[in-house]
C-alpha cells in the first residue's frame, strides 16, 4: 500500500505551499495479454493415415486447450497446457473412397486435417473357398466374403440350376448365398459364382442312379501260356465304374477306373502248375452293385514212373520218367507236349543230366556222388508238384 502526506506553508506574499509525499508498497502489475498462434494451420495425410503434430507458440504462463478430432482423427498429446508446446495426433487408414476432413480447434486456432479417400483400385476381395462339391439333390449353400469396408461387390452364377439368394450387393465382409437344383443328369456339372474378382466353382454330382451297366463277357479261359483277355464294360456317358483283381497273378492293364463304356483288359503269368481261376471284379454305385468277370487259366498234371531210389555209398546213376497232361487237355495240343517243367535236385551231391526246363513227356537222368561219410544221406528232385526221393548209405 501506498501512504501519502501533505504539509502547508505560508510564504511571503500569502501565496500557499503545499508539499505533498508518499511511502508504502507498488500496486499489482496487470496480467499480460495472452495471443496464441499455430502452425501449421493446415495439413494432409496419405489415405493410409499416420501421425501429425502443430507448434503452439504462446507467452508463458498463457493457458490453452484442444477440442475436436476423434473416430478417425486421435489426439495424442494432452488435450491441455500452458505457454508454447507441440500437439500430436494421429489419423486413421481411410477405407472409404471418399476423402474426409476434420479439426482440431487449438485455443481459438483451428488446424484442419484433410485425407483422400481409398481408390476402388484399391479394393482386394478374397472368398472362403475357391470350390464346393455339391449332393445331386437341391440344396443350399454360403461362401465367405473379405473385403476392406465400404469396398463394394456383387454376386453373380453363371449356370441357371445355380442361383444367388442373398447377400449382394455387398460391401466390406459379407456373405453370399446360393441354392442349387436337383441334377436329373448322370453326369455331373458344374457353374460358378463370381464375387467381384473371385470365383466360387460349384460342381454338382450326377445321378448315378439312372446308369444302366452291363459286363461282357463274364466267363473267359486260357491255356496255360500268360497273355491278356479284354471285356467290355457298357454304360451310359458319365456313369462311373471301378474294376479290381482278386489274386496276384491276375493284374489290370486297362485303367482300375472309368466312366461310360470302356475296357477292361487284364493280364495273366505262365502257369504249368495246377489249373487256376481268378475274378476281376467290376463295380458301380447302383444296386445291382457290380459284376464279376471270372478266368480260369489250365494247368498241367504230372506223374513220374518212379518215387524212390537207393543208392550205394560209392555212387551211382538213375533215370525216371516225367509223364504230363493239360488240364482241360484240349490245351495240350495234338501230341499233348504242351506242358512245361523242372527236374531240380536239392542237394548238391545230386545232379541232374541236361538241361532245363523241358515240355512233353521226357526222361529224367541223374547221377550221385559218392559218400564220404560213414551217415547215409538223402536227397530229393522236385519235378512240380512230384517228389522223387534218392537215400544213399554210408560208408
Amino acid at each position: 500500500m501506498w501512504h501519502c502526506t501533505t504539509t502547508r506553508m505560508s510564504l511571503l506574499g500569502g501565496l500557499l505551499l503545499v508539499v505533498g509525499s508518499c511511502s508504502g508498497d507498488s500496486p499489482t502489475a496487470p496480467p499480460p495479454v495472452c495471443t496464441i498462434s499455430i502452425a501449421p494451420a493446415s495439413a494432409s495425410l496419405s489415405v493410409d493415415g499416420g501421425s501429425g503434430s502443430v507448434t503452439v507458440t504462446t507467452a508463458a504462463g498463457c493457458a490453452w486447450s484442444v477440442t475436436g478430432g476423434g473416430g478417425w482423427l486421435t489426439l495424442t498429446s494432452p488435450g491441455s497446457g500452458s505457454g508454447p508446446a507441440t500437439i500430436t495426433y494421429t489419423v486413421a487408414v481411410n477405407t472409404d473412397p471418399q476423402a474426409r476432413s476434420g479439426s482440431l480447434l487449438i485455443g481459438g486456432q483451428s488446424h484442419t486435417v484433410t485425407q483422400p479417400g481409398r481408390p476402388a483400385s484399391a479394393c482386394t476381395y478374397e472368398i472362403s473357398q475357391a470350390r464346393a462339391d455339391v449332393p445331386k439333390d437341391a440344396g443350399t449353400g454360403t461362401v465367405s466374403v473379405r473385403a476392406p469396408a465400404n469396398c463394394s461387390w456383387t454376386a453373380t452364377s453363371t449356370a441357371s440350376w445355380l442361383l444367388v439368394t442373398g447377400g449382394t450387393p455387398g460391401s466390406g465382409d459379407g456373405t453370399v448365398s446360393y441354392a442349387f437344383t436337383r441334377n436329373p443328369d448322370v453326369g455331373e456339372r458344374s457353374g460358378m459364382i463370381q464375387v467381384a474378382d473371385r470365383t466360387l466353382a460349384v460342381t454338382q454330382d450326377g445321378d448315378v442312379g439312372q446308369c444302366q451297366y452291363s459286363v461282357a463277357p463274364v466267363d473267359l479261359s486260357a491255356c496255360m501260356p500268360g497273355g491278356t483277355l479284354t471285356a467290355m464294360v457298357t454304360t451310359q456317358a458319365s456313369c462311373p465304374w471301378t474294376a479290381t483283381s482278386d489274386t496276384p497273378w491276375l493284374t489290370l492293364q486297362s485303367a482300375a477306373s472309368g466312366s461310360g463304356s470302356g475296357p477292361v483288359t487284364f493280364g495273366f503269368s505262365d502257369n504249368y502248375d495246377a489249373p487256376r481261376q481268378g475274378t476281376i471284379q467290376v463295380r458301380w454305385p447302383t444296386p445291382s452293385a457290380g459284376q464279376n468277370v471270372r478266368f480260369a487259366q489250365a494247368g498241367c498234371l504230372y506223374a513220374v514212373s518212379r518215387n524212390t531210389f537207393d543208392i550205394a555209398a560209392d555212387g551211382g546213376t538213375g533215370t525216371f520218367n516225367v509223364l504230363q497232361q493239360s488240364d482241360p487237355n484240349t490245351c495240350g495240343g495234338a501230341t499233348q507236349d504242351r506242358c512245361v517243367w523242372s527236374a531240380i535236385a536239392d542237394v548238391p551231391w545230386i545232379t541232374v543230366s541236361g538241361s532245363m526246363p523241358r515240355a512233353g513227356d521226357n526222361p529224367v537222368s541223374f547221377t550221385v556222388a559218392a559218400n564220404p561219410g560213414s551217415a547215409p544221406r538223402a536227397g530229393r528232385i522236385v519235378v512240380r508238384d512230384k517228389v522223387v526221393s534218392i537215400s544213399q548209405a554210408g560208408r
